[in-house]
């Protein structure tokens, strides 16, 4: 892989200080990445493979270890869209996805995404956070509309794009070398709005002084 390394970082699993690296291919960090967690003392080492779905872990890795691995994996039981549900919310919406998360105006995803006839795309998601654009612009956008579901709350709002333009792009990115997933939008060669969905989730995950550090996250992502 030919993208950026994180180096290795201090991180605490299950009461054990291990290191913590990752590498992935550049411009698809959020679809193809190595982990690795390293405990120099003991020369044991646990690993992660992620390729478009296709997962291998390796070594030493138990429970509490798999669980940092895996962190940035899609839950794809979650935002899967369920042909056949035995219930189901008043507009249609397949429960036991995101679909029937509602808004600040009462509308479900569902509803703003035109039901079975979906003008939306689900473009990244992580454990508490899933990112989505819409292509048809419920404020006449010529690029969509963009929407960030939450899982814990059952909930989803609007963010801005940051343009308009029909020929603007959308993927998946990484900040921090590689260690937290983002979605970034972007014209030609220039990103206009990035959203941090990896560390917005990671921050649910962790509290007081193992809670990750936006500023120290946003000052390395600015050296690089």
């Amino acid at each position: 892989m030919n993208g950026p390394d994180s180096g290795l970082i201090p991180v605490d699993v299950g009461g054990e200080k291990w290191l913590q690296g990752s590498v992935c291919e550049r411009g698809n960090c959020g679809d193809h990445y190595l982990k690795i967690l390293y405990i120099p003392s003991e020369h044991v080492v646990a690993g992660f493979y992620y390729n478009s779905g296709e997962e291998k872990m390796f070594g030493d890795a138990g429970d509490a270890e798999a669980r940092i691995l895996r962190r940035d994996v899609p839950d794809v039981t979650l935002v899967q869209q369920a042909p056949a549900v035995t219930a189901m919310p008043a507009d249609g919406a397949p429960a036991d996805t995101i679909w029937p998360f509602k808004g600040d105006g009462g509308k479900s995803l569902w509803q703003v995404c035109g039901g079975q006839n979906s003008s939306c795309t689900i473009i990244a998601n992580t454990k508490y956070y899933v990112a989505i654009l819409n292509r048809k612009s419920a404020h006449s956008c010529a690029f969509g509309d963009f929407y960030v579901a939450a899982r814990d709350s059952s909930s989803w709002r609007q963010y801005d794009t940051g343009t308009c333009s029909p020929d603007a792009w959308i993927r998946k990115g990484s900040i921090n070398n590689g260690q937290y997933l983002s979605v970034d939008i972007g014209v030609n060669n220039q990103v206009v709005q990035q959203y941090p969905i990896g560390y917005w989730s990671m921050k649910k995950e962790f509290s007081g002084s193992r809670r990750p550090s936006w500023s120290k996250v946003k000052e390395k992502n600015q050296q690089h």
